[in-house]
């Protein structure tokens, strides 16, 4: 039974790395197509993404979610604290709201994926008393880089979702509200 197994596993990979090293350059695998336009040798396009990869690039992850509580409980975890000690926000939050206030930036409801306007921003922000220092929780939508030659991980963070905090009655961070999501290309 082991066998088997050990060898449904084995024959497939065997296959596909086969496959792999007989591609030829500058087509899709799968289907036989030649790569995107601006696509340069050494390059691969990015799922779902119609743009070529960076030379010498490997796409690890598209669409990655990465949540960073800016605001940690002091009286709790220090390392909670530690890991976002560098954190310098402000001027990319204060930059957003202003660009959206200008009509320069249009943000999305996280949940819909609707466009907000101007309004609804201002309603989102009277909900917590115009306080930006409520906004404790950054969501960032990311596609992941590996380079192996350089052993270096780019990430290209694509939209970035504020969360405003929720407390419980006893003034605690119970959880967070996300306010809207800015696309970041």
């Amino acid at each position: 039974m082991r066998k088997i197994v050990l060898l449904m596993i084995l024959v497939p990979l065997t296959v596909s790395c086969g496959q792999r090293g007989s591609e030829k350059k500058g087509t899709d695998p799968a289907a036989g197509n030649e790569l995107p336009s601006g696509a340069q040798p050494g390059t691969e396009a990015a799922p779902n993404s119609g743009t070529a990869l960076p030379s010498g690039a490997v796409l690890i992850a598209t669409d990655i979610v990465t949540e960073v509580v800016i605001r940690p409980d002091p009286e709790g975890d220090p390392w909670d604290t530690e890991k976002v000690a560098g954190y310098k926000g402000d001027a990319m939050i204060d930059g957003v709201f202003n660009r959206i206030y200008e009509g320069t930036l249009t943000v999305f409801d996280y949940h819909s994926g609707e466009p907000l306007t101007t309004a609804d921003i201002k309603k989102i922000e009277g909900e917590f008393k115009n306080d930006r220092t409520k906004i404790g929780k950054l969501s960032f939508t990311e596609d992941w880089y590996y380079y192996p030659s350089e052993n270096r991980i780019e990430k290209k963070a694509k939209s970035v979702t504020f969360g405003y905090e929720l407390y419980n009655n006893l003034g605690k961070v119970y959880a967070y509200r996300a306010a809207f999501r800015a696309d970041l290309q």
